[in-house]
């Protein structure tokens, strides 16, 4: 259906508008009119209606002119077309409102060709209207676009194969280190050291191929630094060219995760082993005790026994006799209980479950001191409080593994024990003179690892200080449980 058009007529000879109108029906246009003989009309018209499509104006009213008719239109709506209709006009004049913006000029002597002069300059204006808004739409997606890409977490870059980088986000530029002009005029494969390269150039052949793909790589960034990244392509077909768009996330903390997690795991086996191997070496010297010392103890009475049955069965009893071997099958029993308790120590103290840890601590600080000559002192400010047996087991089975390493690594003479409470929970402190180590070089020794994850079992936090020639002072810090 045919749009009507809306004309503004400025013009102050009422048959001279009249005879415009007349006109352009006579040529078949649709449209309605609205006429204005002065600068006061001229202005009320457009108050009241600023979507005329056309002003038709004469050159000379009273006080009034075209050219000041055109700056206003201009102002108002400058998708309105607008034609000089005048009697007469300069050369001079006629360029220069064309210049100023005029769509075109007709003289009163030649309105015939006014209505294709006005359909023309009203399709224009549309035309140009409706390309205006198509560009304001265009940009506003490619803002939307732009924005959408530069918010994403990761790199995304858009390229031809067959020539280069299209389009990338400033998260590229930002973590490869090149601009946007750097960018777009390298190859993908570029940002890769050469081992990567060649995969991703296979891989791009996939995602040709199937549509999509992933892969895994090293970004090689401007100053040579590689960051581990996931890879996401696909396809797209653009003017008949297939272009490949991707999106990478970082996943160094990813990586870092996996390496931490392998080095623990491998930390647990060795770990593991090594509490096996300890297991072994306890178990042959409590066999071993056993053997060496009850073993002989239970010879002695069995022979003891089997001396006191033949007698009786001789006949031959001498009370005196009989005495003084029940007195030293005693003392043989005697030595065996010992024997006993000693192994049940070893295996687990009863004074830590009888008296608490700082009694406990106390004697295998007073049985280490026997057998290796190493001077520990042990002090505990004020009694802590009842621990849970978890707590106690463990700060227990850590305080021997420092002893044990200690003797065995530290080349040491004096320790400093202490076990208090404090605001975050029971403190251990171990401290001793010995020959120290580079703290800031990290150790990965059995009797340290066991340490940690006993520590770690109950939530606490190990700390190690040490410097060479300065001795090597461990503390642990364990939250009481309520």
């Amino acid at each position: 259906m045919e749009k009507i058009m809306r004309l503004l007529i400025l013009e102050d000879n009422p048959d001279d508008a009249e005879l415009i109108q007349r006109l352009l029906r006579k040529s078949g246009l649709s449209f309605t009119a609205k006429v204005a003989g002065d600068k006061d009309e001229f202005f009320e018209a457009l108050e009241d209606d600023n979507s005329f499509d056309a002003v038709l104006a004469d050159n000379a009213l009273p006080q009034y002119n075209s050219l000041e008719a055109l700056n206003m239109i201009r102002k108002k709506n400058p998708d309105i077309a607008f034609i000089l209709v005048t009697g007469t006009v300069s050369e001079e004049f006629a360029v220069k409102i064309i210049q100023e913006g005029a769509d075109d000029y007709i003289l009163k002597s030649n309105l015939t060709r006014l209505p294709a002069a006005l359909t023309k300059a009203v399709a224009n204006k549309r035309n140009q209207h409706d390309r205006l808004i198509a560009e304001k739409n265009i940009e506003r997606e490619k803002d939307l676009s732009a924005a959408i890409i530069n918010s994403l977490p990761g790199i995304f870059y858009f390229f031809d194969p067959e020539t280069s980088l299209l389009r990338c986000n400033t998260n590229f530029e930002k973590i490869s280190g090149y601009s946007c002009d750097e960018l777009t005029i390298s190859r993908p494969e570029g940002f890769f050291e050469q081992d990567d390269s060649d995969r991703i150039n296979g891989w791009m052949d996939t995602v040709i191929e199937k549509g999509q793909a992933e892969i895994e790589a090293n970004l090689l960034t401007k100053d040579l630094r590689t960051i581990p990244f996931y890879f996401t392509g696909s396809s797209i077909l653009v003017d008949g060219r297939t272009c490949l768009m991707v999106i990478g996330l970082d996943i160094s903390t990813r990586k870092l995760f996996e390496k931490q997690l392998k080095e623990a795991n491998e930390h647990l086996r060795q770990l593991t082993g090594h509490m096996e191997k300890i297991k072994e070496e306890e178990q042959t010297r409590i066999a071993r005790e056993i053997h060496d010392q009850l073993g002989q103890l239970l010879t002695g009475l069995k022979m003891d026994v089997s001396w006191l049955g033949k007698k009786v069965d001789a006949g031959k009893i001498d009370p005196f006799a009989i005495r003084e071997k029940l007195n030293e099958m005693s003392s043989l029993l005697d030595e065996a209980v010992q024997t006993v308790r000693k192994v049940a120590a070893d295996l687990r103290p009863s004074l830590l479950d009888n008296l608490g840890l700082p009694a406990a601590i106390e004697w295998y600080s007073e049985e280490v001191q026997k057998r290796s000559g190493l001077i520990i002192e042990f002090k505990s400010p004020e009694a802590p409080p009842s621990l849970d047996p978890v707590i106690a087991n463990g700060l227990f089975r850590v305080y021997q593994e420092a002893i044990t390493n200690i003797v065995r690594h530290a080349k040491a003479t004096r320790v400093s024990t202490t076990l208090r409470q404090s605001s975050s929970g029971i403190e251990l402190g171990v401290t001793d003179n010995g020959q120290g180590f580079d703290a800031r070089t990290p150790r990965k020794t059995l009797g340290l690892l066991g340490m940690r994850e006993r520590v770690n079992i109950m939530n606490g936090m190990f700390n190690i200080q040490s410097q060479p020639g300065r001795g090597t002072t461990v503390l642990i810090t364990v939250p009481l449980k309520e």
